[in-house]
């Protein structure tokens, strides 16, 4: 009795061939989370950036842990590298340590074979119509085959895979540390400079004191490793009022000046209604310089303030960072 004969008496039907098991949107997210964690970490080790340039399009990660501190994007041989080698181990096993960790791969859609190195790059290019409004990003949630758009282009799925035991523990480890390098940051500064001028107690002004804080050295801090941040904090400019004065009325002129006397920066704080004001609308507890204008000053450059009450006008201070604040002008000064 042949094969198909015994089937036939038994009453068995042929077992079809199993489908691919499609991967779940959510471990798809796991895995370009990590993989982004993975090649931020080098970035920000090599170049103190956590975007590395070229970056992986990761809708979840931010591209500046610290903003203001920290670049947006350095290009580093070192992260383009890590680029690259996920991008030679997805065309030719169709997993990334990302995706070994889930246990996924990225295989074509006609024969379940790795992608090719063509296609894989093709691939991550066309994310870009992913970033749409991200639909691209959710519209595995919905369809059939679990595709992005660029799934559907180049005719990708990512499906299920069998993975060792300890792969998904190894890589698991070196992304939660991964991820504790580049989003638990810690700053701190160093060598900050700060002058001050006292000025009489009833001065007509109403303010006791003006003060200067130039920031120094800002270092940024994950899990021990330290890195100076090539940041450069403005120029910070602060008032004091004296007790039971009132301001009122008082305008507080803010001079960059350079060494031959030029103004290189100016700005107006005006004392109104018990606050400080910039303009109409624009209320300040403190004025900020940025740094810029005192490189472009140069050397020498001095911070001068001049307060005008009742139409008068008083050279109040000069403040010097990295040299001693200069002494206050023996007599009034008369208006600019």
């Amino acid at each position: 009795m042949t094969t198909t004969e015994a089937t036939t008496a038994t009453g068995a039907e042929p077992t079809a061939p199993a489908g691919p098991r499609y991967a779940a949107w959510w471990r798809r997210a796991v895995a370009s989370v990590a993989d982004g964690l993975l090649v931020a970490a080098v970035a920000w080790l090599a170049t103190g950036s956590v975007a590395p340039v070229p970056f992986r399009p990761v809708p979840w990660l931010p591209l500046s842990a610290v903003p203001g501190i920290e670049p947006d994007g350095r290009f580093s041989w070192w992260t383009s590298g890590a680029v690259a080698l996920l991008l030679v181990l997805q065309a030719f096993t169709g997993m990334t340590p990302g995706r070994a960790m889930v246990g996924v791969r990225v295989v074509r859609e006609r024969d379940g074979r790795p992608a090719g190195l063509p296609v894989t790059v093709l691939r991550d290019l066309l994310h870009a119509l992913d970033w749409i409004l991200l639909v691209g990003w959710l519209r595995p949630l919905w369809h059939p085959r679990r595709q992005t758009f660029a799934d559907s282009v180049v005719r990708t799925v990512v499906v299920r895979a069998r993975v060792d035991v300890p792969v998904p523990v190894v890589v698991g480890v070196a992304t939660v540390t991964a991820g504790a390098l580049v989003l638990s940051p810690a700053v701190t500064e160093s060598g900050e400079t700060r002058v001050e001028c006292t000025l009489a107690p009833d001065h007509a002004s109403g303010l006791a004191t003006v003060s200067g804080r130039e920031p120094g050295d800002v270092w940024v801090t994950r899990i021990g490793i330290r890195r100076l941040s090539p940041a450069r904090p403005p120029v910070v400019l602060s008032w004091t009022l004296a007790p039971g004065a009132d301001p009122d009325g008082t305008t507080l002129d803010v001079a960059v000046v350079e060494a031959d006397g030029d103004a290189a920066w100016r700005s107006t704080v005006a004392f109104r209604d018990g606050a400080a004001w910039t303009d109409d609308v624009t209320q300040v507890p403190e004025l900020t310089v940025p740094r810029r204008v005192f490189d472009d000053a140069g050397p020498g450059a001095l911070v001068e303030l001049t307060g005008k009450v009742d139409g008068t006008s008083e050279v109040l201070c000069v403040l010097g960072f990295g040299v001693e604040a200069a002494e206050l002008p023996p007599s009034p000064r008369v208006d600019w």
